[in-house]
């Protein structure tokens, strides 16, 4: 299990939080996000040989948000 901790630019609600939630936690071998709006921090667990770096970057360009 690997743990990213990633700066998202762009969130300004919890109806943001709560989108980018839904779409990091659809991920296959994504197991907990938590994600703080006011430092605009997502902590993701997942499983590094299902779910990568790259593809937790496209899902949040793809819910709108910008990984920084």
């Amino acid at each position: 299990m690997e743990h990213s901790t990633l700066k998202i630019e762009g969130m300004t609600c919890m109806g943001c939080v709560r989108s980018l939630t839904s779409a990091l936690s659809a991920l296959p071998g994504v197991s907990h996000v938590a994600i703080d709006l006011e430092s605009g921090i997502a902590k993701v667990d997942h499983n590094a040989a299902l779910t990568s770096l790259a593809t937790l970057s496209e899902a949040i360009e793809g819910a709108g948000f910008e990984l920084v």
